[in-house]
């Protein structure tokens, strides 16, 4: 049973030629309505390597709960631009994109993902 959840605040950042961003914006909402959760959902599009920088981008979709990324290997980036589409690893399988399962855990376990 999820419990003292409070309101979340989560960010999918993008860019313009990657649109694995809506699936994944899709998944969110879907793992929301499941759970009988709400939470904001705010996309931001990352328009070029400046903001890439300014964003700590670590690729699209790039998915924040409460400005926190879910995927640990982010800390990891150090280059930031603006193209590209972004893998994840969970449960040592390649993904594009964050799978369900990732997302899922993080957003019932926010803030002790990580």
């Amino acid at each position: 049973m999820v419990s003292k959840i409070e309101f979340m605040k989560i960010t999918i950042l993008h860019n313009k030629t990657c649109n694995i961003w809506q699936t994944t914006k899709g998944v969110i909402e879907t793992i929301l309505k499941e759970k009988g959760l709400s939470a904001e959902i705010e996309e931001i599009v990352v328009a070029n390597d400046v903001e890439a920088k300014e964003r700590h981008f670590a690729g699209s979709p790039q998915v924040l709960i409460d400005g926190e990324d879910i995927d640990l290997m982010a800390q990891k980036v150090t280059n930031y631009h603006e193209s590209g589409c972004r893998f994840y690893i969970w449960k040592d399988k390649l993904h594009e994109g964050p799978p369900k399962e990732m997302l899922e855990e993080a957003i019932l376990n926010p803030h002790t993902y990580l």
